[in-house]
């Protein structure tokens, strides 16, 4: 069996759905699927180049397609209708396959795929509900570009219901992480804080930033994510790190974007991971972690409840509420017990539900059972 996992971003793009893919693709081929990646030629989300480039990442072939953009200031829904790129020739590559599996919730690949008519997948690591019901002609494109729609959670499926996708063409199967590359070492530094993710407002740094206001305490928080198109935003959020650091009594360290290596080396190191979202899907960062024995500290916005667990493995607390953001910290931090109690707690849970060898051996299943459908 051939499959081609196709994304808009992939490496050198940081972020949690280009490591799912990666991995995915990785194991994958470990376990018999040959698998390769086809995505935009991007050094820089949304800033594509006019030339077609094939690389080997992680043991997968990596076929970067030439693009244009279709709206080159903007990139929300509302204004590209999802469609952001407008892709060179890449249709008679996608033949050579036996599944075509999209990810992410760009419309780009899968509508001017439309015409091959292979098995296909859209894999919906997080998309707007809303935005589809508001939009007609997207949600139109939505419901007839693939035979199987991938929920990330069970929140998730019900979106989709609601959006018309009929139940028998909805999979549900949650983001995975690599347990042994994520995995507890070494010593905890007591007072550390960890953020994880895209600096975009949606994630909510800057009501994780105000709350420090509120912790008695002095912590270090640490940031590592890059920048997206939201260059305003971004100006924000240095200007309120600035201002936190000349307060004096926290210190607050941008890391800027980080290979997967040392990322691991701040959850191993984190007392504490905070996720302060406005929404989310199924976000890799809280599985990976409390796979690193890190408890989690997230809003209760999209699938995060289905992993992380209230008063079990970490702290659920409302979005853009600041001072439970706050108390669930300095709780967490003034508990070594609980700290210890939840970290173990999500290291089990995790390996036991969202392991990558778990995850990988039901996609492979799906794989077949769509192969086997088309034959009948």
């Amino acid at each position: 069996m051939r499959v081609i996992m196709v994304t808009p971003s992939y490496s050198p793009i940081k972020g949690g759905t280009e490591s799912l893919i990666q991995n995915l693709s990785r194991k994958l081929n470990e376990i018999g699927v040959e698998t390769d990646v086809m995505t935009f030629n991007m050094d820089c989300k949304w800033h594509p180049v006019w030339q077609a480039k094939n690389e080997r990442i992680d043991g997968s072939n990596v076929f970067k397609i030439p693009a244009l953009n279709w709206f080159p200031t903007a990139h929300t829904d509302r204004i590209t209708m999802a469609v952001n790129l407008i892709p060179g020739r890449f249709r008679e590559r996608l033949r050579e396959y036996d599944i075509i599996h999209f990810h992410g919730h760009d419309l780009s690949f899968p509508l001017f795929s439309y015409t091959i008519k292979k098995p296909k997948i859209f894999h919906l690591h997080g998309f707007s509900k809303d935005f589809y019901m508001r939009y007609f002609l997207s949600r139109l494109v939505l419901k007839h570009i693939a035979g199987v729609y991938v929920s990330v959670s069970r929140a998730m499926v019900k979106d989709l219901l609601e959006l018309g996708i009929p139940r028998s063409k909805i999979a549900f199967l949650p983001n995975s992480v690599d347990t042994d590359i994520f995995r507890p070492m070494g010593t905890r530094t007591r007072n550390m804080v960890l953020f994880v993710g895209r600096i975009t407002f949606d994630k909510g740094l800057h009501v994780l930033l105000k709350s420090l206001v509120y912790l008695k305490d002095p912590v270090h928080l640490v940031i590592i994510g890059p920048p997206e198109w939201d260059v305003a935003y971004f100006q924000y959020f240095l200007k309120r790190v600035e201002d936190e650091n000349k307060r004096g009594l926290h210190k607050v360290t941008y890391l800027g974007q980080q290979g997967q290596n040392e990322i691991v080396k701040y959850y191993q190191r984190a007392a504490v991971f905070v996720l302060p979202s406005f929404r989310e899907a199924f976000p890799m960062v809280n599985l990976e972690a409390l796979s690193c024995e890190t408890p989690v500290v997230a809003s209760n916005v999209g699938g995060v409840s289905e992993v992380v667990l209230n008063g079990q493995n970490g702290v659920l607390v409302p979005p853009n509420n600041i001072i439970r953001l706050a108390q669930a910290m300095q709780d967490l931090l003034n508990d070594d017990n609980a700290r210890e109690r939840f970290g173990r707690e999500g290291r089990k849970w995790i390996v036991g539900n969202f392991s990558l060898e778990v995850i990988s051996r039901r996609l492979s299943e799906l794989y077949e059972r769509m192969t086997a459908n088309r034959t009948r």
